[in-house]
């Protein structure tokens, strides 16, 4: 069987819309290095990222670029070049990588890799138009208005003058902070790892999670990792005119306990980029929860800085130098 590279993920071959300087590049580049390297490159973007990859569909795939597809310890150990199979790369097509064994694909010979900073413009532009849409009740409202109804419920939130709470402030949290600095806010933070040089440059206080909850009008998620840092303890901190944007990673926020507090008038509104899978606790138009299906970095800025960088970790390992961005190199 020949060698090859798959690409998985579901938005690398989409035409772009505004056409940009380096359209299809990345493609053309897989081509030429599998060319060189005596390796079939196969497209398979029509893929559903839910279905969990089989070790048999994974035959002789030396490199691949991943979208959110499930890659647990029993099907790497079976695909790993060290574990008898051909796999030495995984390279995600996005920053968040927690689809991923991460320990299973270090001990079986392969390198996972991102695309860090390829999506944080357009992730920080679709967190800000969320929480603007969850602030003037954009859902509730357009579903009265397109049957021909007049508004009911509460105003709309006044934004500017208000205070903003970002946790996590790396590049995405730092240009919503920036998008968002015409409405005159008052900036807190919270981090683990707190960047005081561009806080004091930027008039932002850093804080712990509950104290921004208690203080801020407005809070937008742009944390990394996979552990819930807004539950119902959290929520119960915040006022009944808090707005709360996620468009980060689901697992951020405990999902019941927001749409409960939503719903009991607890909390203003929730905006979530992630599909709604809580068929228990349906979003009705007239409950002020916005969702969207994982389209923060679905833009042509992103999709193609991201075509470029997987892409390049591709090119890199088939040709035998190390990707960069490696997030599971050994210590």
């Amino acid at each position: 069987m020949k060698k090859k590279i798959v690409v998985f993920a579901t938005s690398f071959q989409d035409e772009l819309l505004t056409h940009p300087e380096g359209e299809g590049e990345p493609a053309r580049q897989l081509q030429q290095a599998a060319k060189r390297n005596a390796l079939e490159l196969e497209f398979r973007c029509d893929r559903n990222p839910g279905t969990p990859p089989t070790a048999e569909e994974l035959k002789g795939v030396v490199a691949l670029i991943a979208d959110l597809e499930k890659w647990d310890r029993g099907l790497l150990e079976k695909v790993g070049r060290c574990k008898g199979g051909e796999l030495g790369l995984l390279a995600r097509y996005g920053i968040g990588y927690s689809s991923i064994d991460i320990a299973a694909a270090r001990e079986s010979g392969i390198h996972v890799t991102n695309t860090p900073g390829a999506s944080a413009l357009p992730t920080a532009e679709w967190a800000v138009s969320t929480l603007l849409d969850v602030a003037g009740r954009r859902i509730p409202h357009h579903a009265r208005a397109g049957k021909g109804l007049t508004k009911t419920g509460p105003s709309r939130l006044d934004v500017s003058g208000k205070t903003l709470g970002i946790i996590g402030t790396g590049n995405i949290g730092k240009q919503a902070a920036a998008m968002l600095g015409g409405f005159g806010l008052k900036l807190l933070a919270a981090d683990l790892y707190p960047d005081y040089q561009w806080a004091q440059a930027h008039g932002v206080e850093y804080t712990d999670i509950g104290s921004l909850c208690e203080q801020a009008d407005f809070i937008t998620l742009h944390a990394s990792g996979g552990s819930c840092l807004i539950g119902a303890a959290e929520i119960s901190r915040m006022r009944p005119t808090t707005v709360l944007v996620n468009c980060a990673r689901g697992v951020l926020v405990d999902n019941r306990a927001v749409y409960e507090a939503v719903r009991d008038g607890r909390i203003y509104g929730y905006g979530i980029d992630e599909v709604w899978e809580h068929g228990d606790m349906p979003l009705t138009p007239d409950l002020n929860i916005a969702a969207s299906p994982h389209v923060g970095s679905d833009t042509d800025v992103g999709k193609l800085r991201m075509q470029q960088l997987s892409a390049q970790a591709v090119i890199d390992y088939v040709n035998g130098r190390e990707p960069q961005y490696i997030v599971n190199k050994e210590n």
